[in-house]
């Protein structure tokens, strides 16, 4: 609380006051702290959970720019994969939105919608006006596209035009290009060493690939002041079976890369704080005894530090608040990680159903990214 300060009488001094108290610290994520992956709004590191249904997964947290509607994807949980417990089940996603004033929850996407088979990664627009989103579409030889909607998930357009794989994308701060992973022009196989960043027009004209390495890059985001995209890298695949995955940066014209984090653990998903000062992500450490975290660090890579005192459960996905973004910064987006495996690609198969799940080498199982 502020106590205003007055000097009476004939002085010198000023009024005076201290100054205010410093706005909350909140932001969205996902946990399977209940058991099944259910969202939760943390404010000062308390943390008050937002969805309640034990029957589904709920996950992948957007709040609108205007901060009234809520974003996410369900799953049943009966129709998690055999194995593991993942909660981004993409197979079996459909997209609802929650009015975080009234409390209606309301499905947009349904499952098996416009003739896609699988679904995932949405992102509002800068002005809130449309979604940006990949799919499976069955009408279009079942591979991955970029598709645009209205901002209440109606009327896709399908932007990516080359037939490649095309997954993760994001929006431009001025909302006039998408980012997104990709293979590369000329490239006809299944070898995700080949996803590389790619930059394009909103309506998929002008694509630019940024990336050119041996490595595995996903899930890029650009910079508040348009001028990098961070990302992340599997950079040691074939360790632990899951790979060892660093964030690095780079620059919005593709001149140069650099790396961010790169310790030997699992670091996915960079959000930028509203300032781009901080990226926040998801992190597990080998062998320690929590499980996924949030975590942040400086642009830097410097700082290290983590948002959720994790457990024995998954606490992942972070989002900020778009009215903390007016105020002390962040970005609204989130993934869960890791912590699951698919089953074998099926057989005649040329890509796999969830994006971004492959056949990790050597050990041919199949593992959710």
């Amino acid at each position: 609380m502020s106590i205003a300060v007055f000097t009476l009488g004939c002085s010198s001094e000023s009024e005076t006051s201290p100054p205010p108290d410093p706005p909350p610290f909140e932001f969205y994520f996902c946990s399977n702290r209940t058991g099944n992956f259910e969202i939760y709004l943390s404010t000062d590191g308390v943390a008050q959970q937002i969805t309640d249904d034990p029957l589904v997964d709920s996950w992948w947290p957007r709040a609108s720019p205007d901060s009234g509607t809520l974003l996410f994807y369900r799953s049943d949980v009966a129709d998690r994969p055999p194995s593991g417990s993942g909660n981004n089940n993409y197979a079996f996603a459909s997209l609802w939105m929650l009015d975080l004033s009234t409390g209606q929850l309301t499905e947009r996407i349904a499952e098996g919608a416009n003739g896609w088979s699988t679904q995932g990664v949405a992102d509002w627009s800068p002005d809130g006006t449309q979604l940006v989103m990949a799919a499976q579409s069955t009408l279009d030889g079942d591979r991955w596209h970029l598709f645009v909607t209205d901002a209440l998930g109606a009327n896709p357009t399908r932007v990516s035009t080359r037939t490649s794989f095309y997954l993760d994308p994001s929006w431009s701060p001025d909302g006039t290009r998408i980012v997104c992973a990709a293979f590369p022009a000329g490239y006809n196989g299944v070898d995700v060493a080949n996803l590389e960043i790619h930059v394009l027009d909103a309506d998929g004209s002008n694509e630019v690939r940024l990336t050119n390495d041996a490595f595995r890059d996903h899930d890029p985001y650009f910079s508040p002041d348009s001028l990098e995209i961070a990302f992340e890298t599997d950079i040691d695949p074939t360790f632990n079976g899951v790979g060892r995955w660093g964030l690095r940066g780079v620059t919005a014209d593709g001149a140069m890369v650099r790396t961010i984090l790169e310790d030997g653990q699992i670091n996915t998903l960079p959000q930028w704080s509203h300032d781009g000062s901080v990226l926040y992500f998801h992190r597990l450490v080998f062998g320690a005894p929590e499980a996924f975290r949030i975590a942040k660090v400086n642009r830097d890579g410097s700082g290290l530090a983590y948002l959720t005192p994790g457990g024995s459960y998954d606490d992942s996905d972070f989002a900020h608040t778009n009215f903390m973004n007016l105020r002390s910064g962040g970005v609204a987006t989130e993934e869960d990680w890791f912590h699951f495996e698919f089953p074998a690609v099926e057989p005649g198969r040329d890509l796999y159903p969830e994006p971004g799940y492959f056949v990790n080498e050597p050990t041919g199982r199949v593992f959710g990214r």
